[in-house]
């Protein structure tokens, strides 16, 4: 109860009054001063004594010196023996002279925060706000806050963690943007920082806030009241300074200070949930909040000078208390009172009766009233020690809290977005944030631990595989070590059908830590010990760090990309004695564990594969066989890349039989040198070709995803690359696939836009391959004897193509380059190699010319008519026989008796039109399936 008069002002204002309202105020912040001295050791101590002096005067020997011309003076400010006594340990020399000053520039110092309150511990930082004159130039400014960040130093060397906020009054009163605090975020928080300030600030030296003398009934009129003390001369404008008042706040200020707690909260929420509640409280009677400084203020004025009924923090527990009785959310309130005691951090179950400091008899009294046994406060008082169980059930409700004040600070910016021009951007990265931190999915690890325990680890963990409910097999976690038939009596802490999803769950929640003894029940699974230690310390080494950081808003406003993976392949089971029991012969020369021996058998059983996002989320997913190995290679290629365009790191390993290292550097090699590839722009549209089993796998984008296809053949890979492709898409070459062939060879000089032809001298004649100007293949075998003849013919019909694309396409870029030819040689050690060959400029024009005239561009085109020299032979005159008659008719006008090939000379379309595309593979088929005909 107030133990003092209350003060009025309802018969006019008084200068007694006004001065009683000051004294009562000084009071209070004495007292509130002491109390943080109580909290710190004597060097601290000496330190706040001496940090009005340092602000006060420029001493080349004391902490914060710039120069003799940086500003000083704080009015009304006179040292105290102790602050001299301070001074003289730093500097014997040291000599304080009393000046009169003529200008301060120092308005004043006030620390704010939880500072002293009973949520100020051993330990806590400071925040302190330095107003000073509005006049000061910028040069000023600057040196001022050269001499901030020496006192910062200064006072961090003595274990004091202190932050100072440079105040410019005028600047703060229009609700110009300047960094405040600690708490600043992107949307300006000007009227909750005043009102934290007039609440909580702790005046060290200066001028007092003018606020104080402004009625609480006063409130609303702020500046006509102010305005009335100044003019009638009520009190000095040199002896106060003005802030301004706590008129109605916007509500994306509202927003902002939410947001921030909640974006806070994620990562420590115990020292934001009290904060988010208060938010809550305030914006429930939007748009005329009850400000706790007010509340303040108003008991001062009624005659309250108790300290304890006047401590900020316990106004701001008071405020949150109301608000959740008032919803009957007994839950949430129960979490607030644990979030309140752990933040005074008095342990009161070890403290006896008759003993310990205010704060913790303060605390006492709170948990009296709340109904608190001992037990609960010894389970509370242990915190650091929780384990799993406790650790999840806490952190469940911590989640609960943050996703519902998610869903009230969506409403609220719903309701007021027009009004306040709420950025949606802002609470989209909130609930991006919020999603990877805390949202639950299949396969995604879990962060159990935001700060609420120090010790999860245990000294035994038993792994059992056994049935699951759902009648499949699962990996079980439980705590300590169990006996296998007592495991269906206990409840394990994690379950999932990956392995490695409990590895690296037990690893970064540091449930399993290198003290641990680890129990493995096997089951049905092959694993062994020495393999399961040799993945846990796989996953040791991708996570030294152990939970990696939380993504800041920056990099949430971005995709998402793989930051590393790693591959964990066959978990428990041996490649080798799984092929023996199938029966496969496993003798041969080769080893490509992907290929592996002559029966060409895919050592890679099952992987589970473990992503590290640039949100900081750990993804894993498990993945069998052929089929889930491409769909792995693919996943990683189809999350986005970073702004540098830098390809995850990639880590692959297997422990499991003799050749377990050897499948891991192989895939490693794999899926390095596929991203890789892809990386480049020149392969952009490529497609990559390698060996799997007895099968061939082409990896290639399409639309905007990465697929996988297999063919389970050499003839059917070639029926695939013979396929016309829309655009250019260049053909990679795994190191162990068609290393035999001519292949990796001609698609390694491949390029776009030019016609590639190869040829290979043959005992049987002469072998074509063509690559057209998408990349497309073409092949031909032809009995022909003479490469200069052959290379002459083809030049004079690729040519031909040239000029049909001129008539046919309508853009420029769709015109090629000159074609080129290449001789394609096997050398005595099996080497394939290749030599470009230039064509004669001039050739005999001793040739018939010999015309296909077609209705489509496809292989399969209607024939219109051949024209053979100045005569057309038609389809429509000569059926199926149309191909006789022209071999008949070309061979009729041969000198020689000898028959050799006849070849076509140039394609022509019959009714012209511009086309979207023209592939030349498709015209070589049907010039080949003609000539076919012809040559029967």
């Amino acid at each position: 109860m107030p133990d003092t008069q209350a003060i009025s002002f309802d018969n006019g204002i008084s200068r007694k009054e006004l001065n009683e309202v000051r004294q009562r105020f000084m009071r209070l912040h004495r007292a509130r001063l002491r109390r943080i001295h109580l909290e710190l050791r004597p060097s601290q101590q000496e330190f706040l004594d001496l940090l009005p002096l340092l602000f006060h005067i420029n001493h080349p020997m004391l902490p914060g010196f710039v120069s003799s011309d940086t500003v000083t003076g704080i009015p009304d400010y006179s040292p105290s023996k102790k602050s001299l006594d301070a001074a003289a340990k730093l500097s014997r020399s040291f000599q304080y002279k009393k000046r009169a000053q003529r200008v301060y520039h120092i308005h004043g110092l006030y620390l704010m925060g939880s500072t002293g309150t009973i949520g100020q511990s051993f330990g806590s930082d400071f925040d302190l706000w330095l107003c000073h004159d509005p006049m000061l130039d910028q040069h000023q400014r600057d040196q001022l806050q050269q001499k901030v960040k020496l006192i910062e130093k200064a006072a961090a060397e003595l274990g004091l963690e202190l932050h100072i906020f440079l105040i410019d009054p005028e600047r703060f009163r229009r609700g110009e943007k300047s960094r405040l605090s600690r708490e600043s975020t992107g949307t300006t928080q000007h009227h909750l920082l005043l009102e934290e300030f007039y609440r909580s600030a702790v005046l060290l030296a200066g001028r007092y806030p003018l606020w104080w003398l402004v009625p609480p009934e006063q409130e609303e009129e702020y500046q006509t009241y102010v305005e009335y003390l100044l003019s009638h001369r009520f009190i000095k404008a040199s002896e106060v300074f003005d802030l301004g008042g706590l008129n109605r706040v916007q509500a994306g200020e509202f927003f902002g200070a939410a947001l921030w707690q909640l974006y806070k909260g994620i990562d420590s929420p115990y020292k934001s949930i009290l904060k988010i509640f208060l938010m809550e409280a305030y914006s429930h009677h939007y748009p005329h909040p009850k400000w706790l400084a007010q509340q303040a203020k108003e008991a001062i004025y009624a005659g309250e000078t108790d300290i304890d009924m006047l401590d900020a923090y316990i106004l701001l527990y008071q405020k949150v208390e109301e608000f959740l009785k008032a919803n009957k959310d007994t839950d949430r309130l129960e979490l607030a009172r644990r979030c309140f005691y752990f933040k005074v951090g008095e342990h009161l179950s070890q403290v006896r009766k008759g003993q310990g400091n205010w704060r913790g008899r303060m605390m006492l009294k709170l948990t009296r009233q709340w109904g608190w046994s001992q037990t609960q406060l010894q389970m509370l008082d242990t915190r650091s020690e929780w384990k799993i169980d406790r650790v999840i059930k806490e952190r469940n409700a911590l989640v609960s809290v943050l996703t519902r004040s998610y869903r009230l600070l969506t409403d609220f910016a719903r309701k007021f977005a027009k009004e306040s021009h709420i950025d949606p951007h802002e609470l989209n990265l909130l609930g991006r944030k919020l999603y990877t931190a805390l949202d639950h999915r299949p396969g995604k690890i879990d962060h159990i631990n935001p700060g609420i325990s120090k010790n999860l680890s245990e000294d035994y963990l038993t792994l059992s595989y056994r049935p699951a409910r759902d009648g499949t097999a699962a990996w079980m976690l439980y705590r300590g070590n169990i006996e296998d038939e007592q495991l269906f009596e206990q409840r394990p802490i994690k379950i999932s059908a990956n392995l490695v999803e409990i590895l690296v769950w037990s690893h970064v929640n540091q449930v399993w830590s290198r003290h641990t003894r680890i129990v493995l029940v096997a089951g049905e699974s092959e694993l062994t010990r020495k393999e399961l230690l040799s993945l846990q310390r796989s996953i040791a080494k991708l996570f030294p760090e152990l939970m990696p950081p939380s993504a800041g808003m920056k990099t949430l406003a971005m995709p998402a990309y793989a930051v590393s993976v790693g591959l964990f392949l066959n978990i428990g089971t041996d490649p080798m004695e799984f092929l023996t029991r199938e029966g496969k012969q496993l003798t041969s020369e080769r080893h490509d564990p992907l290929s592996f021996a002559s029966a060409r058998s895919n050592l890679v059983i099952n992987l589970e594969k473990l992503v590290l996002t640039s949100w900081g989320e750990i993804l894993v997913t498990r993945h069998e066989g052929p089929e889930g190995l491409m769909d792995a290679l693919c996943s990683v290629l189809n999350m986005p890349s970073n702004e540098s365009d830098k390809r995850p790191s990639i880590s692959a390993v297997s422990f499991s039989g003799v050749r377990g290292s050897q499948i891991g550097y192989r895939v490693n090699e794999l899926f390095e040198q596929v991203i890789e590839r892809f990386k480049q722009e020149s392969f952009k549209y490529g497609r990559y070709l390698f060996r799997m089993g007895a099968d061939f796998y082409i990896v290639q984008r399409k639309q905007q995803e990465f697929a996988w296809r297999s063919v389970e053949s050499f003839e059917s890979l070639l029926e695939e690359l013979m396929q016309p492709q829309q655009v250019f898409r260049p053909l990679g070459f795994d190191a162990e696939v068609l290393e035999e062939s001519p292949f990796p060879l001609l698609y390694e000089v491949n390029k776009p836009d030019v016609i590639q032809l190869f040829f290979q001298v043959t005992t049987h004649g002469i072998d074509i391959h063509i690559l057209d100007e998408q990349g497309s293949l073409f092949r031909q075998s032809l009995k022909a004897d003479s490469p200069r003849f052959l290379m002459l013919q083809q030049r004079r019909f690729l040519n031909s193509l040239q000029q049909l694309r001129n008539l046919v396409l309508s853009s420029e870029s769709d015109l090629l380059a000159e074609p080129e030819f290449y001789e394609l040689m096997l050398g005595k050690n099996s080497q394939w190699r290749i030599k470009q060959r230039r064509v004669p400029l001039k050739s005999s024009d001793d040739y018939m010319e010999v015309v296909l005239v077609a209705d489509g561009t496809d292989a399969d085109a209607r024939l219109v008519s051949l024209i053979c020299g100045e005569r057309e032979f038609t389809h429509m005159e000569y059926g199926d026989a149309l191909y006789t008659v022209v071999a008949e008719y070309i061979n009729s006008l041969r000198k020689s008796d000898s028959r050799y090939p006849i070849y076509m000379t140039s394609i022509r379309l019959s009714g012209l039109q511009i086309m979207p595309t023209l592939e030349t593979v498709n015209l070589l088929n049907l010039k080949k399936r003609v000539e076919n005909r012809i040559n029967q």
